[in-house]
């Protein structure tokens, strides 16, 4: 598909509102009901069937990982690089025009495109994060709303760790850093470091 002028196509913005919608769950528990109880569905028999520690990485482990699937397919660097040596030259032309009153209108067009160069390249660099907080963003509405309703969520209230042994999910670390956000994020950064290694062996 041919990305429009923009960087973004139909889909993209469709799916840039539909991520902000999932977001906004965080702020208004009615959407964040409805996300998790729906995705419980097929998560609360899982994690029922599979230790809850083995569980939850198995699952930061295919967010982290779909994270750099799409990050891959959809961020346009060979664009990304000619936007930023075209902002880079542009930068150079304004800085050595504004002292220079005959090319005021050439500094002026150059500064508006500056402009749409550098909001064209935002638009790229989010396009990957818009899509992957599609499936990002349900998965930690459905762990918070796990945590504060387990029973409802009918999953186990507790990790099981090697030395540790059981640790309640909503025990607090450090500050306001509680045990399945720690679990959940470290995993979701191991497995994001580990499928960008593999990633760059396999495409270099």
């Amino acid at each position: 598909m041919v990305l429009e002028s923009s960087g973004w196509t139909a889909y993209d913005t469709a799916a840039s509102v539909f991520a902000l919608a999932l977001l906004s769950g965080y702020a208004f528990a009615p959407i964040q009901i409805a996300v998790a109880t729906t995705l419980n569905l097929v998560l609360s028999p899982l994690a029922t069937l599979i230790p809850l520690s083995l569980f939850l990485l198995g699952l930061s482990g295919v967010t982290g990982i779909s994270a750099t699937a799409l990050r891959h397919l959809l961020l346009d660097n060979d664009r990304l690089d000619r936007l930023q040596s075209r902002i880079t030259e542009l930068q150079e032309k304004i800085a050595a025009g504004q002292n220079d009153d005959e090319a005021i209108d050439a500094v002026t067009e150059e500064q508006q495109e500056l402009v749409n160069s550098t909001i064209t390249m935002m638009k790229l660099q989010f396009r990957p994060m818009m899509w992957s907080m599609i499936v990002t963003v349900p998965v930690f509405l459905w762990l918070r709303w796990a945590v504060m309703a387990p029973t409802a969520a009918a999953i186990p209230v507790a990790l099981t760790l090697p030395v540790v042994g059981q640790i309640a999910l909503s025990a607090t670390l450090i500050g306001p850093l509680k045990v399945w956000i720690v679990w959940y994020i470290g995993g979701s950064i191991s497995a994001s470091v580990l499928s960008r290694r593999l990633l760059a062996r396999v495409t270099h």
